[in-house]
């Protein structure tokens, strides 16, 4: 669950509850999910068979939640943002109740590998993360990266959008100078808002895996930023971050997780390394480079196996992040596995904060006999034994 930033007077917490090909929906608590009474269901993504008939407008066969955010000017605004493979919802009564606020559309040359649009009329993206302007109180910015559809063919056909109007449209940022627009954007944030001196500047990793010739020299994932391009930002210039790059520390030769940047209130910027280390510093945009930049040892934060970062499916969305509560001082925490890691001086030094019991995988008689269910013709299969 994903605790609101008043969470120690209100005690609000959402969370999302996916049930694959059926539908996906946002429970609410007011007591920390303590017991299901306490649960409210705010949020139902199916779209039922008739309203489907009469509109022409039905749910995906994935109608997944994958994103909840909090606006940064929750104390005051009341706003809460769900994002997902049918675009975005919003609430601004502190999550009692939801309304779908957009999508963002494909390109019309956009091709989409498993949409059958007689049958579901979806023509938008599934949109995979969300992030805010440090000014989002005064200019309703934000971005977002989305994936031509949630299928695997797909999941590296991915955009950085950005929108103005607090999520009510969305410009893809498109670099025209490159061969195909889109790319397999892993993360994007904003360092600086559009009404700063340095101007909208949106930092994104792109992974490179799956994507490397044998003729290329370099092979590990890259930051970019946005130096050149302004409002309405539909044809920008990315270029690659200028930093020292590390050698060959893991899987990824270099590459950065996806699922672990943040930006510290001071406007810093931080990536962490797959295999454990991090870069933190100020991204210039006109320069394209980051000013008094740090590199630190960490614990391997932002992966939960021992697959590549950017390529794995997370059990935990986001696996490193910034405390929102000011008092706090931009501490940031990050999860490694089973374990919890605070740094309280921007990732200088970093402390154990919890660490939940292993157990051994369960392998036995009963792993075997589900298998052994389950590799039977469908005809043979008993459903009260197995599901598979």
């Amino acid at each position: 669950s994903v605790r609101s930033p008043t969470f120690d007077r209100d005690h609000i917490a959402l969370r999302i509850e996916n049930m694959p090909k059926i539908k996906s929906r946002i429970q609410r608590s007011t007591n920390d999910f303590v017991d299901f009474a306490g649960a409210t269901t705010v949020l139902e993504t199916n779209i039922d068979t008739e309203e489907c008939k009469k509109t022409g407008i039905c749910s995906p066969s994935f109608p997944g939640i994958r994103v909840i955010k909090y606006s940064p000017n929750f104390k005051i605004d009341n706003t809460v943002f769900v994002a997902g493979v049918q675009g975005l919802w919003s609430s601004t009564d502190r999550g009692l109740t939801f309304k779908r606020k957009s999508g963002i559309p494909r390109a019309l040359d956009e091709q989409c590998a498993k949409c059958n649009m007689t049958t579901t009329g979806w023509t938008g993206r599934d949109i995979v993360s969300l992030a805010f302007s440090p000014d989002f109180k005064d200019d309703d910015t934000m971005v977002a990266v989305s994936q031509t559809s949630s299928t695997r063919a797909d999941k590296h056909k991915r955009y950085i959008s950005v929108s103005t109007d607090s999520g009510g449209s969305w410009t893809d940022m498109i670099d025209k100078s490159w061969i195909v627009d889109h790319k397999f954007w892993t993360s994007a944030v904003i360092t600086d808002g559009p009404n700063s001196t340095a101007g909208l500047t949106v930092v994104g990793t792109m992974s490179s895996l799956g994507h490397w010739r044998e003729e290329d020299k370099i092979k590990y994932d890259q930051i970019y930023v946005n130096q050149a391009g302004e409002a309405p930002y539909n044809d920008v210039t990315w270029s690659e971050l200028s930093y020292r790059k590390q050698g060959n520390p893991g899987l990824e030769q270099g590459g950065f997780s996806g699922y672990g940047v943040a930006v510290l209130p001071t406007g810093e910027y931080a990536a962490f390394l797959w295999s454990g280390g991090m870069i933190i510093g100020k991204v210039r945009r006109d320069k394209a480079k980051m000013n008094n930049l740090r590199k630190y040892a960490t614990p391997r934060l932002g992966g939960d196996s021992n697959l590549p970062g950017s390529a794995n499916e997370k059990s935990i969305n986001e696996m490193v992040m910034v405390s929102p509560d000011r008092r706090h001082k931009g501490a940031i925490f990050g999860v490694d596995k089973q374990k919890i890691y605070a740094s309280v001086n921007k990732g200088e030094t970093w402390q154990e904060v919890l660490s939940i019991p292993y157990r051994e995988p369960r392998v036995g008689s009963e792993t075997k006999l589900g298998y052994a269910l389950c590799v039977l013709p469908p005809d043979q299969l008993d459903e009260n034994l197995c599901i598979c």
